[in-house]
């Protein structure tokens, strides 16, 4: 928690500086790609850590409209392999000078390293094996994002939303061996769907 929250802090003090330094009148340029950098924070139990980088893009469809896209790299721990999350959909809203308002919705995915698959016991060694395997699950990015542009090809932007994670069936547990046919399997946890919130802060250039 405490290197989490001095990250936040070392990003709010950026983030202040580029808008007192920023020019107040300036005019927004009308370049239509965007390419940015954000750290993202996902409040979850489902994802080996819940802070990373990403890489983010656009391109605008006038000033109402963009697709929208993002990048993200979470770090490994001691039990899983690394995240990784591709997500690209639209962002809606409207544009002022100096700000932007949107709702987004992105479906894209989320993979993890070395995450647990499934046991086998074989009753006639008294063994049991384990199988871990990268793990990649679909998942939905809603909510809303802030915009403010100190600068004629700068964004700040601010996301926070939910992040809609559609889950597989759990580890598949089974047993081998003589009389296997009369061990009963147990069930594998059904599949489900899980809300995580998300909140990230970027900058962005406009080209």
């Amino acid at each position: 928690m405490v290197s989490t929250r001095a990250v936040y802090a070392a990003v709010g003090c950026i983030t202040l500086m580029t808008i007192l330094a920023g020019n107040a009148f300036a005019q927004r340029h009308s370049g239509r790609f965007e390419i940015g950098g954000s750290l993202t924070s996902i409040r979850s139990v489902d994802f080996p850590a819940s802070f990373g980088p990403a890489v983010e893009g656009d391109f605008n469809i006038g000033r109402h409209v963009a697709l929208d896209a993002a990048f993200n790299w979470f770090p490994s721990n001691s039990f899983a392999g690394n995240t990784t999350g591709g997500l690209f959909g639209v962002k809606i809203g409207t544009r002022t000078q100096h700000f932007g308002f949107f709702g987004k919705a992105r479906p894209g995915f989320f993979s993890i390293a070395n995450e647990f698959r499934g046991s086998t016991f074989n009753l006639d060694t008294g063994q049991a094996s384990s199988r871990f395997a990268r793990l990649t699950q679909r998942a939905l990015d809603i909510g809303g994002v802030i915009e403010y542009y100190p600068a004629q090809r700068w964004t700040l932007r601010w996301d926070l939303g939910d992040t809609l994670l559609f889950q597989e069936q759990g580890p598949l547990f089974s047993v081998i061996g003589t009389g296997s046919a009369f061990f009963p399997q147990p069930p594998r946890d059904p599949a489900r769907t899980t809300n995580h919130f998300q909140f990230s802060t970027g900058v962005h250039y406009l080209f």
